[in-house]
């Protein structure tokens, strides 16, 4: 019974120790098996650690998963992983507060059998990974740990002495394997970088080679440029001594190349009185340490005499006063540039004749001190939005704003608040940018809100392609031009109704006179009557004489006085004008003290005017000098100046008032003081516009009230000198007279019947008529011999009429007469351009008449 237990016993031990080496042989074989593979997989690390944690878990049954962590810096990486997972490849653990951060800083096998209670652990990683136990080896390479090869189960104490000599063993098999792997990685690397390094060296040299080829290329395009450019270089090396030279500089200072190599720049290129100032500035003195720091610029490149070299901070430009090979000097724009050349400092000059830009610049400082010098003009400049950029001194003047406050702001700033709102000065702007130049007039506001009519001439500025640049505006204040031009119409309507009254003052004199005309010749066998109508005579011609002064005022404030000039004397002048006045000095008991020379002094002047002059300064004389006194005409020559002046011992005029008494309706003596009251103030008016038609001017002169006046007239002389237009050939016996038809054509009933009266009074057969179609009718039936027209009719006037009238008559012979308040030189051409034969003003006086009958006599009798 014993015998047989224990031969039980032995077979049982027997048998569980062949399974035991029947298990490790197994295992021995899975560890051959294992290594085998590893050992035949691939140099690739990645593929190489996947074999190994594939190979892991075949070799310890009891891990669910095998992973080769990496170690960077101060994480743990998740390089290879097996089993559950597989997945987590590349996950990041921080490597303190790990089992294999731990492993890896203690560098031996670390085993946890428990992670729950194990304070080694990451308790949240494991709970991750689901790793209840596991077991960490470090992957040791030359004494440092790469990483660590890490078995994880989800059980507790999962893992026996056995697998942890398993791990162990193929441990050591990785990091062998590594070891070869990371010699075949730096080989393989090395191998790469030769080969890189080669194909750079290639590269290299080509580059080399195409930069030396450009080098060339560039040296010789850089001395071209150099040659054919318009400024002149010149290159010195430190010590300010030429060293290169280029065409344009001999071009710009006369020298020849060999004649300036060596020289100093100073003393070949520059005045002697120049050179001491001159060496002082920056431009010549720059230092060797400022052209090494120059040669030092990242974005230098080297060239041959430093034609590039140093950044903009390093250059230097001003203008100076250069020298020609013969001494004349002209203004350079000079720019330096220092460079380092073959560890030489050169410095590189280039410099450029600024003859004209300096000559513009001066030309620009006088145009601005003329612009500023004008103050009655606002000149602005404008950039082509309208923003002011430029404002002169009359801009202030005209407008108020000083230039810091109108620099950069909108010129729409002047425009009346409607104006902006309309959009004007955007379309003045763009008008002008169309046209080239628009002027206008219109108001404008200044600083203070006044407005003001100005005249604004716009101007587009454009460069020489056709672009807009800006633009010039002038604006000049025409307030005062517009006020006197205002005044001027006002004048010159004041001066048409002064026309018009003198015209229409002209008919009723006209029947008056002719009334005073029959009584005239009714009153020759009735002397007593003489001085009656003498007196209603004389009033007669004072009336008309102030009617005519109305009319020659009108015709002097439109400009409309006009000359006849020829040749006459001033004795021809002054024989008729003391004719003229010799009535009025008469009858005040008044002496006239005449000096003239013997021999005449001619003018080129209208008689008839110049006598008006000087009549009308002798009766002034006479009006304002006492009954008996003496009043002095004398002619004279001063160079070639004729003076007539005529002196009185009379009342005199204030010396304030002496300009003033040749403005029209001017009388600086009141009328209560004035012995004869008569007068409207035209006579002096009329007197210095004539005067003044005639090339002379009249002076006034008294020493005040009570001590008389001198009124002198200057003429210039003539060179032309004739007969005295003064001597006068006796009138020819009249013609007896012989019964004429006259037809008398007037719209005023009284003047017409007067007048008919009158021709009949001197023997002749008269027919009235009151329009012109009248007119033409009786012409066809009386055929008159004379016609007496009046020229202002209603409907049909006289110049309307005569050609019809003309036509009517049978005998060519027939006078046709005008008859006109008008008369003037102007009215008498336009009368004779018209077909009249004679001009008679109204009131036409006896004579007059008498004239016009016996030439009318005449013209039969031919």
């Amino acid at each position: 019974m014993n015998a047989s237990h224990d031969r039980q016993i032995d077979t049982t031990d027997i048998a569980a120790q062949l399974n035991r080496e029947r298990s490790a042989n197994a295992r021995l074989r899975k560890l051959i098996d294992a290594h085998s593979r590893i050992a035949a997989a691939k140099l690739d690390l990645d593929r190489f650690l996947s074999v190994v944690t594939d190979a892991l878990l075949e070799l310890v049954p009891a891990a669910h998963a095998s992973v080769v962590e990496w170690v960077d810096d101060d994480e743990m990486v998740y390089r290879a992983c097996s089993g559950t997972i597989a997945h987590h490849v590349g996950l990041r653990l921080k490597r303190d507060g790990s089992l294999s951060g731990l492993c890896s800083l203690e560098k031996h096998l670390l085993y946890s059998s428990d992670t729950s209670n194990d304070p080694r652990v990451d308790a949240q990683a494991c709970k991750r990974v689901g790793a209840t136990s596991m077991v960490v080896a470090p992957l040791l390479y030359q004494a440092e740990v790469a990483g660590v090869v890490k078995l994880m189960s989800d059980r507790t104490q999962a893992f026996s002495s056995e697998d942890i000599e398993t791990l162990e063993r193929i441990t050591s098999l990785v990091a062998s394997g590594m070891a070869h792997q990371r010699v075949f990685v730096e080989n393989r690397a090395l191998i790469e970088q030769n080969a890189m390094t080669i194909a750079r060296l290639r590269t290299e040299i080509s580059l080399r080679e195409a930069a030396d080829s450009k080098l060339e290329a560039s040296l010789r395009r850089r001395r071209l440029v150099l040659d054919t450019t318009h400024d002149a270089f010149v290159c010195t090396d430190a010590e300010g001594i030429i060293i290169d030279w280029n065409d344009a500089a001999t071009r710009t200072f006369g020298y020849a190349r060999n004649a300036v190599m060596g020289r100093p720049i100073l003393e070949a290129l520059f005045p002697a009185r120049r050179r001491a100032r001159y060496g002082e500035l920056d431009v010549f003195g720059i230092a060797p340490s400022q052209a090494v720091e120059a040669g030092k610029d990242p974005h230098a490149q080297n060239s041959t005499h430093g034609t590039s070299g140093s950044s903009g901070k390093n250059r230097s430009r001003t203008e100076l006063v250069a020298r020609r090979i013969d001494g004349t000097e002209f203004p350079v724009e000079l720019s330096v540039c220092p460079v380092q050349y073959d560890g030489n400092t050169e410095l590189a000059y280039f410099m450029r004749d600024v003859t004209e830009r300096f000559n513009a610049r001066e030309l620009d400082k006088r145009f601005r001190v003329l612009v500023d010098a004008i103050k009655d003009y606002a000149i602005t400049m404008l950039d082509a939005s309208g923003h002011i950029t430029t404002w002169s001194a009359g801009s202030t003047q005209v407008m108020g704003y000083e230039p810091h406050e109108m620099l950069g702001e909108p010129a729409a700033l002047f425009y009346t608040p409607e104006d902006i709102a309309a959009g004007r000065p955007q379309r003045d702007l763009e008008l002008a940018a169309r046209e080239g130049r628009v002027e206008t007039e219109e108001w404008r506001v200044r600083k203070n809100g006044t407005i003001f009519w100005a005249n604004i001439i716009t101007t587009a500025l454009r460069d020489s392609n056709g672009a807009l640049q800006g633009f010039a505006k002038i604006t000049r204040d025409m307030s005062r031009r517009r006020r006197l031009e205002e005044l001027e119409a006002s004048s010159q309507r004041m001066s048409q109704f002064l026309a018009l009254l003198g015209h229409e003052l002209r008919n009723p004199l006209a029947p008056l006179r002719n009334a005073v005309s029959m009584l005239q010749l009714k009153s020759d066998g009735h002397r007593a009557l003489v001085p009656e109508h003498e007196l209603i005579d004389r009033q007669l011609s004072h009336l008309t004489r102030l009617v005519d002064d109305l009319l020659d005022a009108g015709r002097v404030t439109l400009g409309r006085v006009q000359i006849a000039p020829k040749p006459v004397s001033l004795q021809a002048i002054a024989q008729l004008s003391i004719e003229g006045s010799a009535p009025l000095l008469s009858s005040r008991g008044q002496t006239l003290d005449v000096s003239m020379p013997d021999t005449p002094l001619y003018i080129a002047g209208d008689l008839t005017r110049m006598v008006q002059v000087v009549q009308n300064l002798l009766n002034n004389a006479s009006k304002f000098s006492l009954d008996g006194a003496s009043i002095g005409l004398r002619i004279f020559r001063s160079g070639r100046l004729l003076a007539i002046r005529i002196t009185d011992s009379g009342r005199g005029i204030d010396p304030d008032a002496i300009d003033a008494v040749f403005n029209l309706f001017v009388q600086e003596t009141p009328t209560e003081e004035q012995a004869d009251k008569s007068g409207l103030g035209i006579g002096l008016t009329l007197a210095r516009a004539i005067v003044d038609l005639h090339g002379g001017h009249i002076e006034a002169h008294s020493e005040g009230r009570g001590k008389g006046s001198v009124f002198t007239v200057w003429l210039p002389e003539s060179d032309h000198a004739i007969a005295d237009a003064g001597a006068r050939d006796e009138a020819p016996a009249p013609p007896r007279l012989a019964d004429l038809k006259v037809m008398v054509v007037d719209d005023n009933v009284d003047s017409a019947d007067s007048m008919a009266t009158l021709v009949q009074a001197l023997g002749h057969e008269a027919h009235t008529v009151y329009d012109g179609a009248a007119a033409i009718e009786l012409a066809q039936t009386l055929q008159p011999d004379l016609v007496l027209l009046d020229l202002s009719m209603p409907k049909m006037t006289g110049f309307d009429a005569l050609p019809h009238i003309r036509h009517a008559l049978v005998s060519p012979g027939a006078v046709i007469a005008a008859m006109t308040g008008l008369g003037t030189s102007e009215d008498r051409a336009r009368t004779e351009a018209a077909g009249f034969d004679l001009h008679l003003t109204k009131p036409v006086g006896l004579p007059e008449l008498e004239s016009v009958l016996r030439i009318a006599v005449a013209r039969v009798r031919d």
